[in-house]
């Protein structure tokens, strides 16, 4: 398994969010200012202004069904990162750690040249709880 983060997933990942939120904003300011537009500077009336509100209507549910799914993306996002972190706790690693630690990382040379092992005595789990 390799330690390294794959960067073009990464990047793809964190387009993809922007891209979202950028469609989104646009659909919105594209409704907007297409509705102050028709609504405030030409104020359509009779069987015009009837075919208006209707497509102003269709519109506005359009906006509201491209809100919900940029909330859905956002909400699957943070559900994924939270699996991610959840399942790196299970295993024990930490986002920038390896899950298993190198071997090179564990020898060392001496001074003449022979390899040695290096053992660390890690603190117990429960090295600040006291004895009651």
């Amino acid at each position: 398994m390799s330690s390294e983060p794959n960067y073009d997933e990464i990047r793809r990942r964190v387009k993809r969010r922007y891209d979202n939120h950028a469609e989104f904003l646009s659909h919105f300011v594209a409704f907007v200012v297409t509705m102050f537009a028709i609504w405030v500077l030409w104020q359509p009336e009779g069987t015009l202004g009837t075919f208006i509100q209707l497509g102003s209507a269709g519109w506005f549910m359009g906006l509201v069904i491209h809100f919900i799914q940029y909330l859905t993306k956002i909400m699957q996002e943070r559900a994924i990162d939270r699996e991610i972190e959840r399942e790196r706790a299970w295993r024990g690693g930490f986002a920038g750690e390896p899950d298993v630690k190198r071997k090179r990382d564990r020898l060392t040379l001496s001074d003449d040249g022979e390899v040695l092992e290096v053992i660390e005595d890690d603190e117990p789990i429960y090295a600040g709880r006291r004895n009651r």
